[in-house]
């Protein structure tokens, strides 16, 4: 009996040291709630709108006439601080009528002589940075539509620079280019 009681101890301090291997160890569970992530915003505004139209305008130049210094405050309405402006020009023959000798739009804009662009706060003149691409000896339209003009300093969140052009029709403008006109695209794009 003793030899029978002594295995059923045994058999039972067994049974315990295995059922020790088995039980889990203490743990405690939290939770983080109420994270949110969203993409911020990059909005470039002109005047505070989405876009500006006729700052440039002028009809009836005759040679020498200056238009301008016009200004465009660009705005980023964004969370996002932009890092750099791109500026690109375009544009499209217009001619007024009559219009005895079309002289083209590469070759009208390459009369209307640019004497003002200016872009920051404070401002300061990008016109040096213009190429001569036509080597004509002086900063033109043609010349803004050709040239590389990006990677300008970029627009903080919530913050504003200004831009500014003027123009002229070069004084030795001759007969040729009556009536001959452009209309002029400038873009304006702000990067992350």
């Amino acid at each position: 009996m003793k030899k029978i009681l002594g295995l059923a101890i045994a058999l039972v301090l067994f049974m315990g040291m295995a059922g020790i291997g088995t039980w889990a160890y203490f743990s405690d569970v939290e939770t983080s709630t109420g994270n949110t992530l969203a993409a911020g915003t990059l909005d470039l505004k002109t005047g505070d709108y989405d876009g500006v139209t006729k700052t440039l305008e002028a009809t009836n130049m005759a040679p020498g006439d200056t238009v301008g210094p016009e200004t465009i405050t660009l705005k980023n309405s964004g969370s996002v601080a932009g890092a750099t402006l791109d500026l690109a020009f375009s544009y499209i023959e217009s001619d007024g009528s009559p219009n005895p000798n079309n002289e083209g739009a590469d070759a009208t804009a390459a009369m209307i002589e640019v004497t003002t662009l200016n872009y920051g706060n404070p401002s300061v003149s990008i016109l040096g940075s213009v190429a001569d691409i036509n080597t004509n000896g002086y900063k033109d339209i043609y010349d803004l539509k050709n040239d590389d003009l990006s990677g300008q300093s970029g627009i903080d969140a919530s913050s504003t620079k200004d831009f500014e052009i003027a123009v002229q029709l070069r004084p030795k403008t001759g007969n040729s280019f009556q009536a001959d006109g452009i209309t002029v695209t400038m873009t304006f794009t702000l990067n992350q």
